[in-house]
């Protein structure tokens, strides 16, 4: 025997993993704040994505937004522009308002959906296994 260890070195192996891991938080592989809660405003005309385990909220005064509920929390959202597309693809909760009118909503995932302040023109999809209420939907 030569007087060198036939295992690894456990602490090279962690350096070499924490340097993958850096290298790809740097590079935006993994995204840290995909758990807990987060709330932001969708800019008019944009796409923005809900993709987190947690709760996750936003709002789109400016209308012609498309909001998408991904994750495995509850998303809120708020349409005060009208006009958005609203995809609930979750395994919670998609409780939408749209007090712009003109929103549609699909609902594919297994929670709960539910549009609500519109008074005319929204539609809805509801494909979940949850329940799925649309107050004034055509």
């Amino acid at each position: 025997m030569n007087g060198k260890s036939s295992r690894p070195n456990t602490a090279r192996k962690a350096a070499i993993a924490a340097g993958w891991l850096t290298a790809a938080l740097a590079i935006g592989c993994i995204d840290p704040t995909r758990i807990g809660n987060f709330s932001g405003r969708c800019p008019a005309g944009t796409a923005c994505d809900c993709n987190i385990v947690g709760n996750c909220e936003y709002d789109c005064p400016g209308g012609s937004c498309t909001l998408r509920c991904l994750g495995t929390g509850n998303c809120l959202f708020s349409c005060q522009g009208g006009g958005c597309e609203l995809e609930c693809q979750n395994t919670g909760n998609c409780i939408t308002t749209c007090s712009g009118n003109g929103c549609s909503m699909t609902c594919t995932g297994t929670g709960n959906c539910s549009l609500d302040g519109c008074t005319s023109g929204c539609t809805s999809t509801c494909q979940n296994f949850g329940t799925c209420t649309c107050s004034v939907c055509q």
